[in-house]
């Protein structure tokens, strides 16, 4: 029988994104060999990186030493108030100025078009650039125009790219959302605060649905972490690299499972039931 072909889907998260590069080491320390992998907004990031062929330690060191500094600078204008080249140069730093074709592993990433409000899926052009454009929260960073067109966080159409994933042919998707989950009470205190609870309710919507249409969900505990704080880093990847370890046992059977044509269904049933029922009774943190 022929092995399944896995796609691995990394969700948003901006600071910590760096959670993922903990799920990956857990990954392939157990040898779950993946085919396809997307990214979008933060995850973009660490799915481009990876897609490329960066060893997970490199990438481990890249993430302990990111800061605002290097990825965004103030650039005042009407229509933000961030630029987001240093993420674009980042980017292209670590895996050169190639384009999606030349990535080691089919990657795709999701961003917004400004004027449509459309999810696009990018498998072409510059990988550093539709990077940047992803992670672009809209009145934050400045929009990024690629060929005449304006593009914005990808997380408003696609947080947990599950459908983007699928695109690229795979055959069992393991989805791992950063999503804090739920509402938040707290008042905003200041514009960035009330941004980024904006942008939640709109990732929460749609990673309900991406959620619905993967095979198996990794949800690494980020909850105590700041959004935007980077010198946690280090404490961020052991959450995806224990929550990942913790899944595995689980993880194995649903690959087994999943292997023949029928208990696949049956898992899939599952699973979509298993969100329904989280869903509509959500277990009280208290």
């Amino acid at each position: 029988m022929k092995p399944l072909s896995i796609g691995l889907a990394l969700s948003g998260g901006t600071a910590r994104a760096v959670t993922h590069v903990g799920v990956l080491k857990a990954l392939i320390e157990d040898d779950i060999q993946l085919d396809y992998v997307a990214g979008t907004s933060g995850g973009s990031i660490v799915a481009t990186l990876f897609a490329s062929g960066m060893d997970v330690a490199e990438m481990e060191l890249t993430a302990t030493n990111l800061s605002w500094r290097k990825l965004a600078s103030i650039k005042l204008t009407k229509l933000g108030f961030v630029s987001s080249k240093g993420i674009e140069s980042l980017v292209r730093q670590i895996v050169g100025d190639i384009g999606f074709g030349e990535l080691k592993l089919p990657c795709a990433v999701p961003v917004t078009d400004l004027g449509t409000g459309e999810k696009e899926v990018f498998l072409q052009g510059s990988v550093a650039r539709v990077v940047r454009a992803s992670c672009s929260i809209p009145q934050i960073f400045l929009p990024v125009e690629i060929g005449g067109r304006y593009y914005v966080d990808g997380g408003l159409v696609e947080y947990l790219p599950v459908q983007t994933v699928r695109s690229l042919g795979e055959q069992f998707t393991i989805a791992v959302n950063l999503s804090t989950g739920g509402t938040s009470d707290q008042r905003p205190n200041h514009i960035l605060h009330l941004i980024m609870q904006m942008t939640h309710i709109l990732a929460q919507k749609n990673a309900v649905i991406s959620e619905n249409l993967a095979d198996f969900i990794i949800r690494p505990n980020v909850n105590s972490f700041s959004a935007f704080d980077f010198s946690n880093a280090a404490d961020l990847m052991e959450v995806g690299y224990h929550a990942a370890r913790k899944q595995m046992p689980e993880l194995r059977r649903a690959l087994q499972s999943s292997s023949r044509p029928f208990s696949r269904y049956l898992h899939r049933l599952q699973a979509k039931l298993s969100n329904i029922m989280r869903q509509s009774y959500p277990v009280s943190s208290t």
